[in-house]
């Protein structure tokens, strides 16, 4: 009986041991953070933005350089490949060279805002506006 219930326990924590972290160790390379508290808000806000019509929001837009698109052409950025290049862009543009750097990516049309949820050497909120080669920075914005 001793014996069942053990094999019975180990076959019940193969599946757990298999998916942990230490079977599949976070990435040491630089990519898109899984999720951060300000991802969503950051989402909502530049939701809200493409719906309202004020001055306000006509500014905000204009600060980030992006233009005005559909609600829906909203959306996080998950492709570990645009993740990479999106962190390696921002660190360039920003002069602070990272190799394992995770950012956050919010595709707003077909322009990219990048931001680094970790780098906050000051009080101000860092995002860079890409194109989508990741080459050329189209806005700075330090809020």
């Amino acid at each position: 009986m001793h014996n069942r219930l053990w094999i019975a326990g180990i076959l019940a924590a193969t599946p757990i041991l298999a998916l942990s972290p230490a079977a599949f160790p976070a990435s040491n390379d630089a990519g898109c953070v899984t999720s951060i508290a300000g991802a969503r808000y950051n989402q909502r806000l530049f939701t809200s933005l493409m719906r309202r019509k004020d001055q306000k929001a006509e500014r905000t837009l204009k600060v980030y350089n992006v233009d005005r698109v559909k609600s829906r052409e909203v959306k996080p950025v998950t492709d570990p490949v645009a993740c990479e290049r999106g962190a390696i862009a921002y660190g360039r543009v920003l002069q602070h060279d990272d190799p394992d750097r995770k950012v956050h990516i919010l595709r707003v049309g077909d322009r990219y805002i990048v931001t680094d949820p970790d780098f906050i050497p000051d009080d101000y909120h860092r995002a860079v506006t890409f194109d989508s080669t990741f080459t050329r920075a189209l806005a700075v914005v330090a809020e």
